[in-house]
């Protein structure tokens, strides 16, 4: 999707330069960083739609969450998360959340095409049934809000003491239910339910927002979770955990 080169500015400030022949996606991107007004995203120093450039700052140390051995604290996910929610410019010309979410249900299911043995521990039902869910939760978003839409630990970077978790690579959309954006923070890396609900119970408690819907949006995305969980081979008990909260999905 994109090349990603560590560079210096003429004055000698470190930078990052993203190349990517998606322009459309590259150019959102930018719109939606330069929107945003916390320093829990990178400054836009300059872009070039046409070249489908993006000069970012660098951020330090940038050691991206999916390579931490910690998980972050309830303060800092939360931090985040409102901070995105809150200084964001929601442009009408940003889709929809209910678009996003049937983007990602309907390229997830590529991944059954590449390893076909993966019905097998994630039956194609139980991925529909999350699918369903997530349409159901989405059918009151207003699309009233900016968010971030790929806030996955790959997609979050270390930014020191002074700036938290730093958000990059965002793929924007329009809805006023920041829960969705903390649906892979709270799946990531869990050995089994019982350690999902607790993070929803603390982070619910945190944002002000209702435990119950949050807990929803993590059982729709359950199954996908699981197939990519699956794919890398990840520890079986992360794998089970994702499984086991796929199953509590509606069935109609």
């Amino acid at each position: 999707m994109s090349v990603v080169i560590r560079c210096r500015l003429a004055d000698g400030h470190p930078a990052v330069l993203k190349v990517s022949p998606e322009r459309t996606r590259l150019a959102g991107e930018a719109a939606a960083l330069t929107s945003w007004t916390t320093v829990h995203t990178p400054l836009v120093l300059a872009v070039d739609e046409t070249a489908g450039a993006l000069l970012l700052e660098a951020i330090e140390p940038g050691v991206p969450l999916a390579d931490s051995p910690t998980y972050p604290s309830v303060e800092s996910v939360a931090e985040l998360l409102t901070s995105l929610h809150e200084t964001g410019v929601p442009d009408p010309s940003y889709p929809p959340l209910a678009h996003r979410i049937a983007y990602l249900f309907d390229s997830g299911t590529k991944l059954y095409a590449r390893h076909p043995e993966l019905i097998e521990l994630i039956p194609l039902e139980l991925y529909e049934r999350g699918c369903r869910l997530a349409s159901r939760l989405v059918e009151h978003v207003s699309p009233t809000s900016l968010l971030h839409g790929d806030l996955t630990p790959s997609n979050i970077l270390d930014g020191g003491n002074e700036r938290g978790l730093v958000a990059i690579d965002p793929a924007p959309c329009l809805g006023d239910d920041l829960a969705f954006d903390a649906v892979d923070l709270l799946l990531w890396q869990a050995e089994d339910v019982e350690m999902i609900a607790a993070r929803v119970e603390r982070l619910a408690l945190v944002l002000g927002v209702d435990a119950g819907r949050l807990l929803d949006w993590c059982t729709a995305f359950a199954g996908m979770t699981a197939l990519e969980l699956a794919e890398a081979q990840s520890p079986r008990e992360r794998l089970q955990a994702a499984v086991t909260l796929a199953t509590q999905a509606p069935t109609a």
